[in-house]
């Protein structure tokens, strides 16, 4: 059966407003589970879906459904340090994406070392949160993704010191956004409003 490709139908204008503001940047906290601990993945729509739009297929429908007692913890990281890269990689047919986040936690005591002890040998899932206030996802289960940590303690007194995670995976978006809610170590949070669910709702 002859396959009806539609993903040409899907195209918008990008339009930017004079005077509109653009905030650079992430917030300071990332989110971070072990793909062990993911019993079920949200999922992006595909392009040549009936209802399918341009920003609809960036953008992951459902939740993560942990194991029994797991949760997203958070990390730290200085906003003046860290930051969220996409770039096209690949031939065609077969182009994806490496998605890369660089956190930069400011500290490097001894949790620090220990989480970078199991983070180096680990898969991991993290999700990130713009200065808008948009939550993009960094890691999915098709690929693994590489986290690589570098601890340093300067020499001067004006030297940068910390523990710097560089968290990278191939995926088939651009750090595809979220808005659904996870379970974390503080609690519920609504990734599409970016609060913390009161006890007991």
């Amino acid at each position: 059966m002859k396959k009806n490709c539609t993903a040409s139908n899907l195209y918008e204008s990008l339009e930017h407003c004079k005077g509109e503001t653009v905030l650079p940047g992430l917030r300071p906290v990332v989110l971070g589970v072990p793909k062990s601990q993911i019993v079920t993945y949200p999922k992006l729509p595909s392009v040549d879906a009936e209802d399918a739009t341009m920003e609809g297929i960036a953008t992951y429908e459902g939740t993560f459904v942990l194991a029994a007692d797991a949760v997203f913890h958070h990390v730290d990281i200085l906003t003046t340090a860290s930051s969220l890269k996409t770039e096209s990689q690949g031939e065609h047919p077969s182009k994806t994406f490496l998605v890369t986040l660089t956190g930069k936690y400011p500290g490097n005591n001894a949790a620090a070392a220990g989480y970078a002890r199991l983070a180096n040998s680990d898969d991991m899932l993290y999700i990130a949160q713009q200065r808008d206030g948009k939550f993009r996802v960094v890691g999915n289960e098709s690929f693994e993704t590489d986290v690589k940590v570098s601890q340093e303690s300067g020499m001067s007194v004006t030297d940068a010191s910390g523990t710097t995670m560089e968290i990278s995976c191939t995926d088939i978006a651009p750090a595809p956004f979220f808005a659904g809610t996870i379970k974390t170590d503080r609690g519920n949070l609504d990734c599409s409003t970016g609060e913390y669910e009161a006890a007991g709702t």
